[in-house]
């Protein structure tokens, strides 16, 4: 992995394309403490132990995964919460799973820390005139609720998610929409993303890709 590219580098692009989650922000840290604080929640409700909550929540969450892959809804904490109250046999409580889920995401927008290189590069970018997109997989409302904690939506000209274009990265189909958006060609743009094996689908489709 390397650090983050020269912002003299980035300048010579028409269009900078952004990963969001873990590359932005870190993700794990805010993950981990508002996943606590719900599992914790999640027990309680049922009179379960942790370990056992923590068990369902990984077998409700490959199901969905398997079940949706490829699709934005695959991430859905609803959904695996939903899951975990079938697989405990409590049906009939069902819409707990809107509080365990508005739980989960306000603790975790409360955690949220930007990266302080991340944005540095991007208030230069937009200082300078150079337009900044974020392509991202999960659902549009939750990734506009985190450009919103991090108070960053003024930079960027565009967010297209894995939700609105029905595929996720690394499908190339993602990026190309993008690029359409933009009416840039990808020789004129780069992608800033963390993961090689999804954000490195910019790089099939031509596009100047760095992986931090």
């Amino acid at each position: 992995m390397a650090k983050f590219p020269k912002i003299e580098e980035l300048k010579q692009f028409e269009v900078v394309f952004w990963d969001l989650d873990n590359t932005i922000y870190p993700y794990d840290p805010a993950h981990k403490v508002a996943w606590e604080i719900t599992l914790k929640l999640f027990a309680k409700k049922f009179n379960l132990d942790i370990e056992t909550s923590r068990a369902n929540y990984a077998v409700a969450r490959n199901e969905i995964n398997n079940r949706l892959h490829g699709q934005a809804a695959s991430h859905s904490r609803l959904l695996y919460f939903k899951e975990m109250i079938q697989n405990i046999g409590k049906v009939e409580q069902i819409s707990s799973a809107l509080m365990f889920e508005k739980t989960y995401w306000n603790s975790f927008l409360k955690q949220m820390q930007i990266n302080k290189n991340a944005l540095k590069i991007i208030e230069v970018l937009y200082a300078n005139g150079i337009p900044q997109v974020i392509i991202t997989d999960l659902t549009t409302q939750i990734q506009l609720k985190k450009l919103k904690q991090l108070k960053i939506a003024k930079y960027f000209k565009w967010m297209l998610t894995s939700e609105e274009a029905g595929i996720e990265k690394p499908n190339p189909k993602i990026f190309e929409m993008a690029l359409v958006k933009m009416n840039v060609k990808s020789e004129k743009c780069c992608f800033i993303g963390d993961n090689i094996k999804t954000d490195g689908g910019a790089a099939r489709v031509g596009i100047k890709t760095y992986i931090i």
